[in-house]
């Protein structure tokens, strides 16, 4: 990833300093117990010691922001979620007036801007607080507690199969407590799940289910 770069920007918009970004990168506040890649000036008390990491998915850059008081990009709060990066966006490592102030680019000169993200590889499911997003979409959603928590498994889990009997002992832990129809209730989770997904990632279905196999959710979307 060394075509990217940090612009470092001072309180007037102006660049101070030129960063390359090379591979996968930690960027944080140093001390003795983090040693991140990028160094955030320890003066900005509102980063923290380990803010956020930058890699790439699918050939997308992408920030995952792991701090306290999360990431301002294009003037958009992101907190303990992936968000992706194209040319020309600004990002705060903490609280505007006290955070670490960049701007990321692409290659010099090149003028033009990233792909787009595979949206599936940019869905992030959170418990608390209870929200879904793509990117840096919000997906309202009425899906209920226990179809809920399978979302929340399966996009934990990308790509890996999971049987029928595994999801039902892991949605009703109780056999005491799980419906009479549970395979039923289950594929009505999953379609409820892929119809509130589906207008968010070009129309695909995010769930699959496959005799003797089970349900997955797929890593990435279809060519």
């Amino acid at each position: 990833m060394s075509e990217y770069f940090f612009d470092v920007l001072d309180e007037e918009g102006r660049v101070l300093e030129e960063i390359p970004l090379a591979g996968r990168a930690t960027i944080g506040r140093p001390s003795k117990d983090a040693n991140p890649d990028i160094e955030i000036p320890t003066q900005c008390r509102s980063a923290s010691r380990m803010h956020a990491t930058i890699k790439l998915q699918g050939g997308q850059p992408v920030l995952e922001d792991q701090s306290s008081l999360g990431t301002i990009v294009n003037g958009t709060l992101v907190e303990r979620s992936s968000v992706p990066l194209n040319h020309g966006d600004e990002i705060v490592f903490g609280q505007p007036g006290d955070g670490w102030r960049v701007r990321f680019r692409g290659p010099k000169d090149s003028g033009r801007t990233t792909a787009p993200a595979d949206p599936l590889e940019l869905l992030v499911v959170s418990e608390a607080p209870r929200q879904i997003r793509i990117g840096r979409q919000v997906v309202e959603e009425r899906l209920g507690n226990r179809a809920f928590v399978l979302l929340k498994f399966l996009s934990d889990h990308k790509g890996n199969w999971y049987p029928t009997g595994t999801l039902i002992e892991f949605l009703w832990p109780d056999p005491d407590k799980s419906p009479l129809h549970a395979n039923q209730a289950l594929a009505r989770f999953k379609l409820k799940i892929n119809n509130l997904i589906k207008p968010y990632i070009d129309g695909q279905n995010a769930i699959k289910s496959w005799p003797y196999r089970g349900y997955r959710m797929k890593p990435r979307l279809e060519e």
